[in-house]
């Protein structure tokens, strides 16, 4: 794999992270949480196979980018 195709990725989960978001106001039945720990599932399981891929991948430079900004937080979907 590429670069690009771990930015790519990262934005997938960023913005699976922002969509995620619209549960915060009206989540009665925990949903945010639950939809946060299935992305943080999938993020583990892909960091697990860029590891094997990739021994030099940076774990925390990708965990960062797959979380979104507050700027991005504050923008409608």
């Amino acid at each position: 794999m590429t670069k690009k195709h771990f930015i790519k990725i990262a934005e997938m989960l960023k913005n699976q992270r922002l969509a995620i978001q619209e549960f915060s106001d009206d989540d009665e039945f925990g949903t945010q949480h639950l939809f946060e720990n299935i992305i943080m599932n999938i993020e583990t399981g892909l960091i697990n196979i860029f590891i094997d891929d990739n021994p030099r991948f940076d774990i925390s430079k990708f965990k960062q980018a797959t979380q979104p900004t507050e700027e991005e937080k504050r923008l409608p979907l």
